[in-house]
């Protein structure tokens, strides 16, 4: 029966592996990477059968780990905009974190992976499922009068959509993040909380 790839050692390598991808960028050849780990080229063909899939093991680690930070996040809040809220202040601390991420990202996607189109696939089907359950979540604010009446996927879009557009100007060295952040929260989410929700918020309970 075949040895199976030990999972931890194969994130240890695809980090390790994914600053030296960032650094030389996507023409370097297996060999070279082997040489650049310290590990022999069987080694490496036996985690990653090419450079493609060591991004997208990257890109899958990246994904889950900010997954995890949203949620330790958002579990602290029963108040659905404070739960959106959250996900944008774990989102951007997740990423000053890791200052390089975002920029070797890109530089990655630029050349993208074995099937580009299949990592796009994927990255949307992750990207949907959290936009679809912010958007159930707004939504389920609006039934209990805890949000006014309002569009609540244009809302979660437009959240998103600045998030990302926050992310981007970290990269170009734009340091107006936090600025940008409490203009969202002050004239977007902010005047979306409901009457009753802001008096009982006031008073503590």
């Amino acid at each position: 029966m075949p040895r199976r790839p030990d999972v931890t050692r194969r994130l240890e390598l695809a980090r390790a592996a994914f600053e030296v991808l960032r650094a030389r960028g996507m023409q370097i050849s297996m060999r070279e990477l082997a040489e650049a780990l310290g590990v022999k080229r069987p080694t490496l063909y036996f985690y990653f059968p090419d450079l493609g899939a060591v991004f997208e093991t990257v890109l899958d680690e990246t994904y889950r780990l900010l997954a995890e930070a949203v949620v330790a996040r958002t579990r602290a809040h029963a108040h659905p905009l404070d739960r959106l809220r959250a996900v944008v202040d774990a989102t951007l601390a997740f990423h000053r974190e890791r200052p390089q991420l975002i920029g070797g990202l890109f530089q990655l996607w630029a050349v993208g992976g074995r099937d580009f189109q299949t990592v796009l696939d994927r990255e949307r089907r992750v990207v949907v499922a959290a936009r679809d359950a912010l958007v159930a979540d707004v939504r389920g604010g609006i039934g209990r009068g805890e949000v006014v009446a309002c569009d609540a996927e244009s809302v979660v879009d437009l959240v998103l959509a600045v998030v990302d557009g926050v992310l981007v100007h970290h990269v170009l060295g734009i340091a107006r993040a936090d600025r940008v952040i409490e203009e969202l929260a002050e004239r977007v989410i902010e005047p979306l909380r409901a009457a009753k929700s802001k008096r009982k918020a006031g008073t503590g309970r």
